[in-house]
């Protein structure tokens, strides 16, 4: 057989390799290209101005860290002292009173009814009695009063209701206001405007409020009215009493216009401008910074309308220097071309929206920096779950690419980016011995513990306030245990969206009483007992070279789950009778090579990880199956080992070939019969070094020595499966 007959299929299969790659290549620039582009337009939009950030971190009372100096000449308007002039003005104009001439008729219209009825029932000569009998029906409410009574006592009742008509008169004409319960103390509390109609035109007048009519000095501005007309002391009390019993309020308080000239008076002020010189300094290093102060550093904020175009230059490399770092370094830890596009999706979009949290944090509250702003962001959160998700050195990674992040959207804050690489530093370190996903409530706390300590020891180096330090510190501290415990509830989602082999879920697949491996047990018994011995033999090898222990172990459990479709064909679950023995090697193999194929199909259906899927498609690899090939070739000297051969791949990690090395071992062992360990270590390394010559490992990057630990490890597992028993003699009945 030409050795070049398997170099000629493998061409084409380099090729769609090859273009697979390149377009792989080119869909994760698109993202990156769109993930650059959101993180330089949020560093532009909400932290790319420099006077954003020069001019963010004080606050009223607190001593200021940094002098400000103004770089333009600057003259704005003194909100304070505008708004106390405004008020000042407010305080001056009057409440507006109107006097409502609809009532004004009324109350006429009314007196002049009871001056006709009064004076009619005195012309027909009725008795004194009749009269106020009379008077009492048709005007019930004046007879509650002695009004009725002195008029009729008094001998020219016409002449009293003439000068009672003029008293109402101008009693009415100077307005009896009506005092509202509440809304007068926006105004003046000394002055109020009466509007009214007299003798045509509109008239506006301003009086003490102690000069204005109202309810309770109706009989006081009566009697005062009376007076005026010089009468007789006798008629001028009568024609008071009789004008105080129809008079009442007729001057409502406006108050839309009263508004209005509120309006129009705080208008007319003119705003209070203050002036900032270029070079002047605004805020002085180690003094209190003052209300007046953070007035100033407003309005300098209010002007930086402008880009600073060096600022954002720098940022804008620092962002792309960062980008392209950060990817250069995950690629090398193993985000290459296996790596799956919903993970890549998943960090990139995890680290783009970690800046953008930060930017915005950064621009909604400048006064959080100096280690309070890492206390908002979810560093943690993130180291764990790609901790997990993935593996450590990923992490730490991505975890230093997130605090440089940090640290351009701050402004180059740096206890914030040191708080933040330590959260997500210590996430990482205390999550790698998380065995249960409880374990992941443990290590918050632990990492609370931790950040309370780094961010009090941080805000104390920058020589902040015991208060300070120690809301840092607490702030830290909450931070990193909610974000462990967020990692908790996240982390199933994540897994069933990835279809992630995380440990826990590995662990979860481990259990010996899922239904897929106690079906296994119940139609193929002797393929489960082939799998518990091969997941042994593996995890004790992956153990030694320092793989996944654990995968090797959940894909030396699933490994031969498709032949639960047809378990009589394979040797280990017949009884003495061969199917084989009535069908030709053709079919034999196909029949063996079909478990592979239900394999996977029964792991797509159980939504097996990747990784655990790929162990199943190659633990057999490309190997030729010698037996049916050899009695293919005892009836046709030309047939060709591809047709005897497994589909492959062959396996492409550590993991997956030690599982195809254990299957084959602990396959061929059965055929021993009590060897001795020289025979037992011969034969393993003979089917070891039959794989690797048959260029089954090229892809799984195992080393000679990994191979030479994995045959050890082997052999020691196996001579403990063959051991037996020393056999004692046995003792004469008088030895007993």
């Amino acid at each position: 057989m030409n050795p070049n007959d398997n170099i000629r299929p493998s061409l084409p299969r380099l090729r769609s390799l090859l273009r697979d790659t390149r377009q792989e290549d080119r869909f994760r620039l698109a993202v990156l290209a769109g993930a650059f582009t959101l993180t330089l337009a949020a560093f532009v939009l909400l932290g790319g101005t420099s006077r954003s950030s020069k001019l963010a971190g004080f606050e009223a009372g607190k001593v200021a860290e940094r002098d400000v100096i103004a770089e333009l000449d600057l003259v704005y308007v003194d909100a304070v002292a505008t708004a106390l002039r405004i008020e000042a003005e407010k305080r001056l104009v009057p409440a507006v009173f109107v006097v409502d001439d609809a009532t004004s008729k009324a109350i006429v219209d009314e007196f002049e009814l009871f001056r006709q009825a009064f004076l009619g029932y005195v012309a027909q000569n009725t008795g004194k009695e009749i009269l106020l009998r009379k008077l009492a029906v048709d005007f019930p409410r004046l007879a509650q009063t002695e009004v009725p009574q002195r008029l009729a006592d008094y001998p020219i009742p016409g002449n009293a209701f003439a000068q009672a008509a003029a008293v109402i008169k101008q009693v009415l004409g100077s307005g009896i206001a009506a005092m509202p319960a509440e809304g007068l103390e926006r105004y003046n509390p000394e002055i109020v405007e009466l509007r009214r109609w007299s003798s045509g035109p509109l008239m506006y007048e301003q009086l003490p409020i102690e000069k204005l009519i109202s309810s309770r000095g109706i009989d006081a501005a009566a009697l005062a009215a009376a007076r005026k007309l010089g009468l007789t002391p006798n008629l001028t009390g009568l024609a008071a009493d009789l004008a105080a019993v129809f008079l009442r309020e007729n001057a409502y308080f406006d108050a839309a216009l009263s508004a209005r000239r509120l309006e129009s008076a705080a208008a007319a002020v003119e705003p209070v401008m203050r002036r900032i010189g270029r070079g002047d300094r605004v805020v002085r290093r180690g003094f209190i910074v003052t209300s007046e102060d953070m007035e100033k550093l407003s309005a300098l904020k209010k002007t930086g309308a402008g880009f600073d175009i060096v600022y954002l230059f720098g940022g804008a490399l620092l962002l792309c220097a960062l980008f392209a770092g950060s990817y250069l370094l995950l690629k090398r830890e193993g985000m290459g071309p296996g790596f799956a596009r919903s993970s890549f999706l998943l960090v990139v979009t995890l680290a783009c929206g970690y800046f953008i949290l930060a930017a915005l944090v950064n621009a909604l509250y400048p006064e959080s920096r100096n280690g309070m702003m890492a206390g908002f962001l979810p560093t943690a959160l993130l180291s764990i779950l790609i901790a997990i998700l993935f593996y450590e050195r990923f992490a730490i990674i991505l975890t230093v690419s997130l605090s440089f992040g940090l640290l351009i959207a701050s402004g180059l804050d740096g206890v914030s980016f040191a708080l933040a690489l330590s959260s997500g530093l210590g996430g990482v370190l205390l999550v790698r011995k998380a065995e249960k996903r409880i374990d992941l409530v443990r290590a918050g706390s632990q990492l609370a513990l931790l950040l309370f300590v780094i961010g009090f020891a941080l805000s104390a180096m920058t020589r902040a306030l015991w208060p300070e330090a120690l809301g840092v510190a607490l702030l830290s501290a909450l931070n990193g245990f909610f974000c462990a415990v967020l990692a908790l509830g996240f982390l199933p989602v994540i897994e069933q969206a990835l279809n992630a082999p995380t440990l826990f879920r590995l662990q979860e697949l481990s259990d010996l009483n899922a239904p897929a491996l106690k079906r296994l047990l119940s139609v193929a018994p002797g393929t489960y007992s082939h799998s518990i011995t091969v997941a042994h033999l593996a995890e004790s090898a992956c153990r030694e070279i320092n793989a996944d222990a654990l995968l090797a172990r959940v894909g030396a459990y699933y490994h031969d789950i498709g032949k639960t479709e047809q378990p009589e064909y394979f040797i280990e679950n017949q009884s003495g009778y061969n199917k084989h023995d009535e069908i030709n090697p053709r079919l034999s193999a196909t029949v063996l090579r079909s478990h592979v194929k239900f394999g996977l199909e029964r792991a797509e259906a159980l939504r097996l990880p990747e990784s655990v899927k790929a162990i199943i498609a190659e633990h057999h690899g490309s190997s030729v199956m010698g037996y049916f090939y050899a009695q293919a070739l005892k009836d046709a000297a030309d047939t060709k080992a591809e047709e005897y051969s497994y589909p492959g791949p062959e396996p492409s990690s550590k993991e997956a070939a030690v599982v195809m090395l254990a299957d084959c071992v602990e396959a061929a062992s059965r055929t021993l019969k009590r060897p001795s360990m020289s025979k037992l270590e011969q034969f393993v390394r003979d089917m070891v070094m039959d794989k690797f010559e048959q260029r089954q490992l090229v892809k799984s990057a195992l080393s000679f020595h990994d191979l030479e630990l994995i045959i050890n490890t082997f052999v020691r597992i196996l001579a403990g499966h063959f051991h037996s028993r020393i056999e004692y003699p046995k003792l004469r009945e008088g030895q007993r």
